[in-house]
């Protein structure tokens, strides 16, 4: 299934995977170039080597190479004004293939303390629009994709300090939040800083488990 995507993508939106001496070490990165944003460089690291990443956000001009253009919304046949979330897509998307299993991260950077509905409409919307590419996929490339073989992965990158273990949230406003998560299927990480305040990392391991 991996080659087909790379067959149906347009290649403007392909992330480049640098590959390491370390087996399963691949790794990208991200830019953001919106006022907004405080980490402008994301580097996602310990990437699986037998992956595909691809933006369904292709609306900055850094990240136009030759003879690309930009993309102001996920499909041009929506209307461009809708304001309830049918354009809402993600920064990126990384597939993972272990044998026959797929891991699909649905990922998007956000900054300080984003809110989870919003956030959940922007990656759900997204997963969508990856799920009628499989479909796609398996009609017109003949591939016998069980969907049962494919794992999304919601998650948020924000640069907040997320803490973990069993009793790492005191505050009931905390509490709230990750039960809200949960319940959504989503997963919130922070961002790890770089000695450079607008570059950050993340480990790939440490998303998706």
């Amino acid at each position: 299934m991996l080659e087909q995507f790379f067959d149906i993508l347009n290649k403007d939106v392909l992330f480049d995977l640098s590959k390491t001496r370390t087996p399963d070490s691949s790794k990208l990165i991200i830019h953001e170039d919106g006022e907004l944003s405080e980490i402008k460089e994301l580097e996602i690291k310990e990437i699986p080597d037998d992956s595909i990443a691809f933006t369904l956000d292709f609306s900055s001009k850094r990240n136009v190479k030759k003879n690309g253009v930009l993309f102001s919304q996920l499909s041009p046949y929506f209307d461009k004004g809708n304001g309830d979330g049918v354009n809402k897509s993600c920064d990126l998307v990384l597939i993972s293939r272990n044998g026959d299993k797929f891991t699909i991260l649905i990922f998007d950077q956000k900054s300080k303390k984003p809110d989870i509905d919003s956030s959940f409409i922007q990656l759900e919307n997204s997963r969508l629009f990856i799920s009628y590419m499989v479909d796609i996929i398996s009609l017109f490339y003949d591939v016998n994709v069980n969907k049962d073989d494919i794992t999304f992965k919601r998650v948020i990158g924000t640069t907040r300090v997320v803490k973990t273990g069993v009793n790492a949230a005191t505050s009931q406003q905390e509490i709230l939040r990750r039960k809200k998560l949960r319940e959504l299927g989503m997963k919130e990480v922070s961002i790890k800083r770089t000695a450079s305040p607008e570059k950050g990392w993340l480990d790939y391991r440490g998303i998706v488990l």
